[in-house]
């Protein structure tokens, strides 16, 4: 069964233990329901929604209409039937240290990518500068050619013109 998560502040899913990810699914026809899972039709496009049953009293979007929904508590379930013995609780936070570390060590990594790439582009932006300025210059380089050109073509002309003019003579 594919799952997708669909609470941002969904508990995530425990490596360790296996257990399934909280989420909130629509449920189709080739997809298992457990006998621990709570199935609601969402209020709002009521859609059919299934999520593990320690999404009980959660809220979240509805995988069809993006609303938020709250999950029901199902009859006779208390929240405190979610909460962990001490040696789970135990396991939960050295799985966060070690998730909080893996993930410390990877922002550490692109803050270094990101200044890597600040300081390229600081040197590509100089690089331009310094191309638009060498455009500018020729530019103004074969405008001068063109013009001189311009005055020679003038001053040819001139030329033939006279000569035409001491012929005729």
């Amino acid at each position: 069964m594919k799952k997708e998560p669909t609470d941002q502040n969904a508990p995530e899913a425990e490596e360790a233990n296996g257990s399934a990810q909280v989420s909130g699914l629509p449920v189709e026809e080739n997809d298992e329901i457990r006998a621990t899972d709570i199935v609601f039709d969402c209020p709002h496009c009521g859609h059919n929604l299934a999520i593990d049953y320690r999404g009980a009293g959660l809220q979240i979007q509805c995988v069809a209409c993006g609303q938020a929904v709250l999950v029901p508590i199902p009859d006779g379930m208390k929240i405190d039937d979610l909460d962990l013995s001490p040696g789970e609780l135990l396991t939960q936070l050295f799985q966060t240290r070690r998730m909080l570390l893996k993930y410390e060590q990877r922002i550490a990594e692109l803050e270094e990518t990101l200044t890597s790439v600040k300081a390229r582009r600081t040197e590509l932006e100089k690089s331009r500068m310094t191309t638009l300025h060498r455009c500018a210059e020729l530019v103004n380089m074969c405008q001068g050619i063109l013009k001189a050109h311009n005055d020679g073509s003038v001053t040819v002309n001139r030329m033939i013109a006279l000569i035409g003019e001491e012929q005729q003579r």
